[in-house]
């Protein structure tokens, strides 16, 4: 049994602007955390620095990975919603010629 999906256009924009805002701070975070763990092996002497470099570069790894997909669920969000607002318009034109009435888009 097929269920009605409603979606809000409108809010799913302000997430897809929550959504890249989020990514580019990612990416701020790793690029700042992979500055941090550069500097750790020179900071600390022999194995400490060592391995405290090799966590920062694990934490700018995961960030930027992150950063990274966050970007791409934000493109995938705005090529649905383009993809549901051009055939919101579509309908809404075929709706009003066969009414006579003008086209309204949600």
């Amino acid at each position: 049994m097929s269920q009605l999906v409603s979606v809000q256009l409108d809010v799913l924009r302000g997430l897809l602007g929550e959504l890249a805002g989020l990514a580019a701070e990612l990416a701020d975070d790793a690029a700042e955390t992979g500055a941090t763990g550069r500097s750790l092996p020179g900071a600390l002497p022999g194995d400490a620095g060592a391995r405290a470099g090799a966590v920062g570069d694990g934490w700018t790894a995961a960030l930027t990975a992150l950063a990274v997909r966050t970007s791409a669920v934000a493109a995938s969000l705005d090529a649905a919603l383009a993809a549901y607002r051009a055939a919101d318009e579509q309908l809404a034109e075929r709706v009003a010629g066969r009414c006579g009435l003008a086209a309204v888009a949600r």
